[in-house]
């Protein structure tokens, strides 16, 4: 069983609360389990190492359990019709983000108030739910390529995945799978 894992699976302290009160101790964990599981292979990009890297020292011994790749994104095929989907729902949020700002200009004399009303509204209506870094692509073209379940618990990534037919387990699940 191949799993390609996110960020969230090691930073999200949700993730790994049954296993552990810290990050350092999920990790280790997790490589305990790796030396004597030869069924499942855990990947994720150098992004996502990059990232958890910034959360905590990794440990030398991490890239000898944790398969560390980037996709090859000039051979991963995606169905026209997802990038067709994709297009719309950024119009729709685009619009969306435009009817924020207006209302930030109309309703609110303060500046002040204006910007704060816009970072929690404008970022909210473009972000949530959808990818939107090329560190989330990475990691859904890398599931796709060796054809792996995907564990995350970000929502952009869930939908596209389910879009594009890719399995996925919830952070905690995946830890339950070394139990």
């Amino acid at each position: 069983m191949k799993i390609v894992i996110d960020t969230s699976v090691i930073t999200n302290p949700y993730s790994f609360k049954e296993i552990s009160n810290s990050i350092e101790g999920a990790v280790n964990w997790l490589i305990e389990k790796l030396k004597n599981n030869k069924e499942i292979k855990v990947y994720l990009t150098p992004n996502t190492l990059n990232e958890i890297s910034t959360f905590i020292k990794i440990p030398d011994i991490f890239q000898k359990f944790f398969r560390v790749k980037t996709p090859n994104r000039y051979k991963v095929k995606i169905p026209g019709i997802v990038l067709y989907n994709f297009l719309s729902e950024i119009r729709d949020r685009i619009n969306r983000g435009l009817r924020v700002s207006e209302k930030a200009v109309r309703e609110f004399e303060d500046k002040d108030k204006a910007i704060k009303y816009l970072r929690e509204n404008y970022r909210r209506v473009m972000r949530e739910g959808i990818i939107d870094s090329k560190e989330d692509a990475d990691t859904i073209l890398l599931a796709i390529e060796q054809k792996a379940i995907l564990s995350t618990a970000d929502e952009g990534q869930i939908k596209l995945a389910m879009d594009l037919g890719i399995e996925i387990i919830e952070p905690q699940k995946f830890y339950s799978l070394f139990l």
